[in-house]
């Protein structure tokens, strides 16, 4: 640790980043610049949009080298004067203020046990650590869950510049870590040096500072400024969407063994819940604390959340003993994603009694894009004629009627629950016909004795399908999508793997089909961070491995589409941009649209109590109620519901059916 308390892979960090960042610049200001005197010269159709998008973006980099250094670090008196301050304290309260704090809530994880609790690095992208670290770090500024309006995070208030392309945050004298420290501007700027450090291995974050900022100004202690390329909608709320402080503390001896030394580490963070490193048990379970000394525990929108003493996350990958433990109250809350489950495995005694709640809320937000994602790095995916055949071959249509039992949806947009922003499409029809045309284009027009095309060559038409053998229902979800694709001329090679070394292999670009799914980012889509280009190759051409490009998607109408979202200044720009990068990925058939749940359902003991105030049961930042963290327990109604239960004293059976209203162009 230096004398500022800082790690020592900080020291001197502020220089080399900016020297780097100058260097990509210039070697990018001269690869644009070639770009656009072979576009004067040739003026082909379309070159003329190319072009001006080409002539944009140089003098883009432009700007920014004249800005002289990307991190500044500037005294507190340096701040602009004038600054019209906001405090997004206006906004009606969170949450429901019968609430009371204590007890202990166990959850059902039906996905796999995480295999590290890291916040970033090779593996720390899993959905145990969007619920744990992700989904309980309290950002700069939060975004209402009613009215989809900033209010006050880390930031106690925030201001934008004149030209409205630059977000003043005053970090809140009492923001603190689960340990008391009192969180620092310069926190942010460690929090950039750890992830973008070799030692991370992570390059995802190397780009997305680099690219997402024109400068990063912090003064004094307090303030931070984030200076973006253009002016955006919600800005003071998207500009911090991924811009956390670190704690000095925890990553004193950060180097190295980094990710062999933290791998189980749990870092000390600002939310309300903590992991527990001693009620860890891997494989089973892990659970979360509640903070008791938590800084924010009587601000307005974060008093009535985080209300369990206690959160323990208990993994079971078997449904039917996952639904015997509920039933025994071995478990507190099932969040149910399997018709077959909600439909006739919870078809129990208690639930009829009414000692066991059920809700199901209309899924009319932003949902995980669930599908068959194609490599385009990959020797035979490279090919889009292959790509789209295959994308015939696929029968979700069987997926959904038999397994699903219609109770699913098929999607057609890649980013579907966004309102007006998400852009109309349908997905291609399961054909044989219209497949083997385009396998047909591809080379592969001759079909062998054992039913799989073959080229001039002799090469048969094989594509390895890799996914996680969470549950048996994706095993059956696989079967089916082989034996069908096999009717299209298409040895579909199942590919089964644990979710660790499935998520490996996908982020790492070594696999050639996946079924897979993750979150999408609210209240917009952030489709740069998965699309872009810079996250696909390096500048010899070779894949770039763990970045959230896993497709490995390189195309330059899309990188136009994208640089478009990103520089939207209003919502109208971004619902343009958003439906030419929607309209372009279907035309590319990178992805392949899987389904989605039309509701989410919940089960969950009676004495779970969730809020009848404005904002509406529990409003999910992504998909899952529980994200929000406002339910809670009520130990009176507990007692009198299992003295109930002795006795053979039945309740009202409650199945209640909610509906989450949506604002166009936000996800709820």
């Amino acid at each position: 640790m230096d004398g500022r308390g800082m790690p020592a892979v900080f020291d001197g960090f502020v220089e080399r980043w900016n020297r780097a960042v100058e260097r990509e610049l210039r070697r990018e200001l001269a690869e644009g610049e070639r770009k656009e005197k072979l576009l004067v010269v040739s003026r082909g159709e379309g070159d003329g949009r190319r072009l001006a998008e080409q002539a944009r973006s140089v003098e883009r980099i432009r700007k920014r080298l004249l800005l002289k250094d990307h991190i500044r670090l500037l005294p507190l008196e340096d701040v602009p004067d004038g600054l019209e301050w906001q405090t997004g304290m206006e906004e009606p309260d969170v949450g429901d203020p019968r609430a009371v704090k204590g007890g202990k809530v166990r959850l059902w994880i039906n996905t796999p046990f995480p295999g590290t609790l890291r916040a970033f690095g090779p593996g720390s992208e899993n959905f145990f650590n969007y619920s744990a670290i992700d989904n309980v770090w309290l950002p700069l500024v939060g975004l209402h869950p009613e009215t989809f309006r900033p209010i006050p995070g880390l930031a106690d208030r925030w201001a934008l510049s004149a030209d409205g392309k630059t977000v003043f945050y005053h970090l809140d004298p009492e923001a603190a870590y689960s340990d008391g420290r009192i969180v620092k501007a310069q926190d942010f700027l460690l929090n950039i040096c750890l992830r973008t450090s070799g030692f991370a291995r992570d390059p995802f974050w190397t780009t997305l500072f680099r690219s997402m900022y024109d400068q990063i100004t912090v003064y004094g202690d307090s303030v931070i400024a984030l200076t973006l390329p253009s002016r955006g909608p919600l800005l003071p709320y998207m500009a911090c969407a991924d811009f956390h402080p670190a704690h000095p503390g925890f990553y004193h001896d950060f180097n190295a063994l980094f990710l062999e030394r933290y791998q189980w580490k749990v870092p000390p963070n600002t939310g309300g819940y903590m992991v527990v490193p001693s009620k860890i048990r891997i494989g089973e379970s892990i659970t979360l604390a509640r903070v008791k000394n938590w800084w924010a525990k009587e601000r307005k929108y974060y008093r009535h959340s985080c209300n369990a003493d206690q959160v323990e996350h208990v993994f079971v990958n078997m449904e039917n003993k996952a639904v015997e433990m509920f039933r025994r109250g071995e478990l507190d809350i099932m969040n149910v994603r399997k018709p077959e489950v909600w439909e006739t495995g919870l078809e129990l005694p208690e639930v009829h009694r009414g000692y066991i709640d059920k809700y199901s809320l209309e899924a009319n937000y932003a949902c995980p894009p669930y599908g068959l994602y194609l490599n385009c790095s990959d020797k035979l995916l490279k090919n889009p004629d292959i790509r789209r055949g295959l994308a015939h071959s696929v029968n979700m249509g069987l997926v959904i009627d038999t397994l699903f039992r219609g109770n699913m949806r098929r999607l057609g947009s890649y980013m579907e629950g966004y309102g007006d922003l998400t852009l109309p499409l349908k997905a291609p029809e399961y054909s044989k016909k219209k497949a083997m045309e385009y396998f047909a284009r591809a080379g592969y027009r001759e079909m062998g004795t054992d039913g799989v095309l073959k080229n001039e060559r002799g090469e048969r038409l094989v594509v390895e399908l890799t996914f996680a053998d969470s549950s048996t229902l994706m095993t059956n979800v696989c079967s089916i999508l082989r034996q069908e694709a096999l009717k299209c001329g298409v040895d579909l090679r199942l590919d089964s793997l644990t979710y660790s070394v499935c998520s490996r292999k996908v982020f790492e670009k070594r696999y050639q089909a996946a079924l897979w799914a993750w979150p999408l980012q609210t209240p917009f889509p952030r489709l740069y961070e998965t699309f872009s280009s810079e996250l696909a190759y390096d500048a010899r051409g070779n894949p770039v491995g763990n970045t959230n490009n896993i497709m490995a998607v390189s195309d330059a109408g899309l990188d136009a589409a994208l640089d478009a979202e990103r520089n939207a200044p209003d919502t109208g720009s971004l619902k343009l941009a958003l439906h030419r990068a929607q309209q372009r990925l279907h035309e590319l058939c990178v992805w392949i649209p899987g389904w989605r749940e039309p509701y989410t359902h919940i089960a969950c003991w009676r004495w779970i109590r969730w809020p009848e105030s404005p904002t509406r049961f529990c409003s999910p930042r992504i998909y899952n109620p529980l994200e929000s963290h406002l339910y809670w327990v009520d130990e009176e109604m507990k007692k009198e519901t299992l003295e109930a239960r002795s006795r053979g004293v039945p309740f009202e059976e409650k199945h209640q059916i909610i509906y989450l209203e949506r604002q166009d162009g936000a996800a709820p």
